[in-house]
């Protein structure tokens, strides 16, 4: 029987990273003029949500989201 070490957590989070990176879609830039009230929820919000949150993952969702809702059923 051959002990192996065991995995470290950074070893499992350097390996996400890697494969989440590897399946990436490609991107593009999105410039828009938002108010600054809503910049600061957006920014409130990614900090209550911790680690893996950031503004541009909120807005995606929120984009993504509102894409899915068919026209006229607001």
């Amino acid at each position: 029987m051959v002990l192996k070490a065991k995995k470290t957590r950074r070893e499992h989070e350097l390996k996400n990273l890697a494969i989440e990176e590897a399946s990436k879609e490609e991107t593009t830039r999105l410039n828009a003029e938002i108010p600054v009230s809503l910049h600061n929820k957006i920014k409130i919000r990614a900090i209550e949500e911790g680690k893996g949150s950031s503004i541009t993952s909120i807005v995606i969702k929120a984009l993504e989201a509102y894409l899915d809702n068919p026209v006229g059923k607001d």
